[in-house]
């Protein structure tokens, strides 16, 4: 095992990479330093080619580690750009240049921070009791950013529904609007089990093809059906040649 910070840990077997969210302690609550040193984790698993993220605990991330400034304070937009959303941005980047499948495995509460790490995985399973929650609003924050990852995935209304009423959503909620892609009985060994067995069946099919799913599923739905045509046959035509 190799940690990459206090509170995130890495470790590689084969050709499979695990990150674990390890602040259970305090629900996995991301920190700035907790965001930064995913990113390197990320990055560092280039040579692999599937990336599973989870945590310890009974959640699997509560949210950001962070308040936002009191009203009145001298904070400029400037510093919240600095301090709040450019980690962020930076982990979004992160996930989205890397071109292999990061499968995320879900328990307990993914609120916040949680929910957004649980849509931006390529892949990601579920117990049945788990929620997700936007609930900024009750701290007078718009949630804006942690939205925009969402916005491609779930119906605008179901989204807007979940951040402006900040109620939870349930796991059957999560997987009929798009945030999840599979839930499973509230069973940490049935959850792990569904990992192996969807990492192994990953590993099975060429690599090659993999990353051109990945590709294709992050690019074609932001084109017309036309260009999502030829730009499909094009990764197909890629593909194939190159065997």
């Amino acid at each position: 095992m190799t940690t990459t910070s206090e509170f995130i840990q890495a470790s590689t077997d084969g050709p499979v990479t695990t990150l674990t969210l390890a602040r259970a302690a305090e629900g996995n609550r991301l920190t700035n330093a907790m965001a930064r040193a995913l990113v390197s984790a990320l990055d560092a698993a280039a040579d692999s080619r599937v990336i599973v993220l989870r945590a310890d605990g009974s959640d699997f991330c509560l949210g950001r580690d962070m308040q936002p400034p009191p009203p009145g304070s001298a904070v400029t937009a400037l510093d919240v750009m600095r301090d709040d959303a450019a980690p962020i941005i930076a982990m979004y980047d992160a996930f989205r240049r890397r071109p292999q499948p990061v499968l995320c495995v879900v328990q307990g509460r993914a609120w916040g921070i949680g929910m957004v790490l649980a849509a931006v995985a390529d892949l990601t399973i579920a117990a049945s009791g788990s929620t997700f929650r936007l609930r900024e609003l009750e701290r007078g924050i718009p949630p804006c950013i942690a939205m925009a990852p969402l916005i491609d995935r779930m119906p605008v209304k179901a989204l807007a529904h979940l951040v402006l009423s900040a109620d939870e959503m349930d796991a059957a909620t999560a997987l009929a609007t798009g945030v999840v892609s599979r839930v499973l009985p509230a069973n940490a060994a049935g959850l792990q089990i569904e990992a192996d067995t969807l990492v192994q069946r990953l590993l099975s099919f060429p690599d090659p093809a993999v990353r051109a799913v990945k590709h294709y599923l992050a690019t074609a739905p932001r084109n017309n059906e036309a260009n999502a045509v030829h730009h499909g046959a094009s990764l197909l035509a890629n593909v194939l040649a190159s065997r």
